[in-house]
């Protein structure tokens, strides 16, 4: 079992989102970070179940991500026995704004 970090922006990212959703619905908004805190469990026991980002392949790190809800996703680094959630994205967003947000 690994241990799971947040990065502020990620803590920031989650947030944001309950803040945006809790206009419309409390209950979507606190399904949403429900389901996001639940994908983090799964990555405790299994730190490589999410696929690698393609948009940060040119890096030489080993980014990852989990899709939540078929919105979200969780972008992350798992590193030695740590795995460091990095940002909460909104898979409707462009992908090159994502590739300009994590640099080595």
């Amino acid at each position: 079992m690994v241990k799971v970090k947040w990065t502020p922006l990620a803590r920031s990212d989650v947030e944001n989102l309950f803040h945006y959703y809790k206009d419309i619905s409390i209950r979507f908004a606190e399904t949403i970070i429900d389901e996001i805190f639940k994908a983090t469990g799964y990555l405790e026991m299994m730190p490589e179940l999410g696929p690698k980002e393609q948009v940060f392949s040119h890096l030489k790190r080993n980014y990852r991500y989990w899709v939540v809800l078929r919105r979200h996703k969780l972008i992350y680094l798992h590193e030695n026995s740590t795995c460091y959630i990095l940002m909460v994205w909104d898979c409707r967003n462009s992908p090159e704004v994502l590739r300009n947000n994590i640099k080595e």
